[in-house]
């Protein structure tokens, strides 16, 4: 046996005797060790995303770390002028928020293949799965098919687009746009290619991929950035005080970029505007700050498309999908959706329960809405505004 496997095996076994010894403690001892080394793993996540901001020693905000803000965040949120204690901090993104869901339900609805399924079954309108690539071939669904991928790639029709996602993950990473220009000839994010060469970026994943039928977007939707698929976020959890009713806690249209192109992701330049509940009217526009200053937009910095005012079509049709969607799913109780507004009406994209959080704080704080703080304080994520509950409190997740 060589030493890297040497070393694993000798890590295992150190691994199962410390679960061993931590099984004989007392359960709250038991309860308060679990809860710490998760704090600290989510501390450690922190840390790594503190340093991801390419970003001066200067612009760091050390202050609000204990508070559990990265730099960028305290930032965004203005926290020298604003209350800290009405946003959800990083730290309760991390640590908090995920426990909110029993972790075997964030398994389904994390999973983007199981996802599509589970809408399928309870009849939410959602984008086409056109089948998973595995291993060099697509397997169609809902056939019996399996397709080597240069053919898959050659039945595509001219102008036909697909994508390829990965089955878990987030912020817009490792999603392929391939659209097919010509008999010879091929996009894959936008990168003209040949047949040889897409095959080639398909052949280097080592991981599945779901394979879904491109949607045109509202022509309203392409005005504002037409090169990326435009989705609303809206986040929906129970009110604890309503018989457990779900509602919008908040929504916002994302946009767009030349830098987050061909998707529409925050975590990778796109725009966030916030949508009115009542009317469906989209407010400024903001992202994610490169330095120590926040910008806003009426209308788009890349091509001068208006924002502010603009009118999200179907409205009245996403808010009732969004709802009906909750309430048929309401085991989950916390979601974040992804909705495309299509020419005939809204349709699910993606459904999340760990969603973003700058990119809808970046308008308001969630802690303000008394519902959401009441749903956040029943579930954990914090009793008391201005401090963090004992780890003790939460021993598994609920």
């Amino acid at each position: 046996m060589n030493r890297v496997g040497t070393g694993l095996t000798w890590a295992r076994g150190r691994a199962r005797v410390a679960a061993r010894r931590v099984r004989k403690l007392p359960k709250r001892t038991r309860h308060r060790y679990r809860a710490g080394r998760m704090r600290w793993t989510a501390i450690r996540k922190l840390i790594k995303k503190e340093r991801e901001w390419d970003a001066p020693l200067r612009l760091r905000r050390p202050r609000w770390w204990l508070k559990g803000f990265l730099s960028r965040s305290a930032v965004l949120y203005d926290l020298g002028h604003n209350d800290p204690a009405e946003y959800v901090s990083d730290l309760q993104r991390v640590y908090r928020t995920k426990r909110m869901v029993h972790e075997r339900l964030q398994d389904v609805i994390n999973n983007k293949l199981t996802t599509h399924l589970l809408l399928g079954t309870m009849d939410i309108r959602s984008a086409e799965l056109l089948g998973v690539y595995w291993r060099r071939a697509v397997h169609r669904f809902p056939g019996e098919e399996r397709v080597e991928l240069p053919e898959y790639l050659d039945r595509l029709r001219v102008a036909q687009q697909v994508f390829f996602k990965v089955l878990s993950g987030a912020e817009g990473k490792n999603i392929f746009a391939v659209k097919r220009l010509s008999e010879h000839r091929w996009t894959v994010n936008g990168e003209e290619k040949d047949l040889d060469q897409v095959i080639e970026v398909f052949y280097a994943q080592n991981r599945p991929l779901i394979v879904e039928e491109g949607l045109e977007q509202h022509p309203k939707q392409s005005a504002l950035y037409p090169h990326a698929v435009n989705t609303i976020r809206a986040l929906t959890m129970i009110d604890i005080n309503d018989d457990h009713r779900p509602f919008i806690a908040m929504a916002v249209q994302r946009i767009g970029t030349d830098r987050s192109q061909p998707a529409d992701n925050w975590s990778r330049g796109g725009l966030s505007a916030q949508v009115d509940l009542d009317t469906g009217q989209l407010g400024r526009a903001t992202r994610l700050p490169e330095r120590d200053t926040v910008e806003w937009f009426d209308s788009h910095p890349d091509t001068g498309a208006p924002i502010t005012g603009v009118e999200v079509p179907y409205w009245a049709e996403i808010r009732d999908l969004v709802l009906h969607s909750a309430r048929v799913l309401s085991f989950m109780e916390y979601i974040g959706w992804d909705i495309v507004v299509t020419p005939e009406g809204p349709v699910v994209l993606e459904a999340n329960i760990n969603t973003g959080m700058n990119v809808l704080q970046a308008h308001q704080p969630l802690f303000a809405d008394r519902r959401a703080r009441a749903y956040y304080a029943e579930r954990g994520v914090t009793t008391d505004l201005a401090s963090e509950p004992p780890a003790v409190e939460i021993d598994e997740p609920i």
